[in-house]
């Protein structure tokens, strides 16, 4: 989504500050198959983008929990997918044992 562009960049750029350089590809009008409950082809589009880009990136982060589903779809790509609930959740259960 375009309205969440911006801070997901802004926490990108504080989680990873090595990085020097993060593209964005805004996947809007994919959302429709989303929103209509056509998962599965909003996610074999998202991953038949990134398959196309691959070989640009060094890591690709799927940022809206949404999208989350493309990353099963792309396990075989020689770079890290990353998806935002993974990555929410590893970090809840990281805090949380650090608690204990």
């Amino acid at each position: 989504m375009a309205s969440t562009l911006e801070p997901t960049v802004k926490l990108l750029r504080e989680s990873a500050p090595e990085t020097t350089q993060i593209e964005t590809l805004l996947m809007a009008d994919l959302w429709p198959h989303f929103q209509l409950g056509e998962h599965m082809v909003y996610w074999q589009r998202i991953a038949e983008r990134l398959r196309e880009k691959a070989s640009a990136f060094e890591c690709i982060v799927l940022a809206q929990a949404s999208m989350a589903g493309a990353a099963d779809l792309l396990h075989d790509l020689p770079v890290p997918v990353l998806s935002s609930p993974r990555i929410g959740l590893e970090a809840a259960i990281a805090a949380y044992r650090k608690l204990r």
